[in-house]
């Protein structure tokens, strides 16, 4: 009886255990649809910069991006200024925004 117990707790332990380990693995965030007005919406992809790229949310966040839903108003004219997705997106560390090939990139 104590052995049966004993497995019992074990596998009540692994099935909890397993839920939380893969979301603690997954990018905080997923992936983010935009949709500006007069152009096709643009997705974003956390998986992509982090995992992808090796960036840290830090690097993002609270410096060029609060976490708010609508904290900022964003638009081309800011973002090929250097403002925003720019800060990285310059020909530089990324692919330039300003280039027209690469608008679809972003925008789908």
């Amino acid at each position: 009886m104590k052995r049966l117990i004993i497995v019992s707790m074990a596998v009540v332990l692994v099935c909890l255990t397993v839920p939380f380990s893969a979301f603690a693995q997954k990018v905080g965030g997923g992936d983010l649809t935009f949709t500006p007005k007069n152009a096709a919406p643009v997705v974003f992809s956390h998986e992509k910069h982090v995992n992808g790229q090796g960036l840290k949310c830090t690097g993002c966040h609270y410096q060029i991006f609060q976490m708010a839903q609508g904290s900022y108003k964003m638009d081309m004219n800011k973002i090929t200024k250097g403002d925003f997705c720019g800060k990285c997106h310059n020909g530089q560390k990324g692919f330039d925004v300003k280039e027209p090939k690469n608008c679809v990139r972003c925008h789908r």
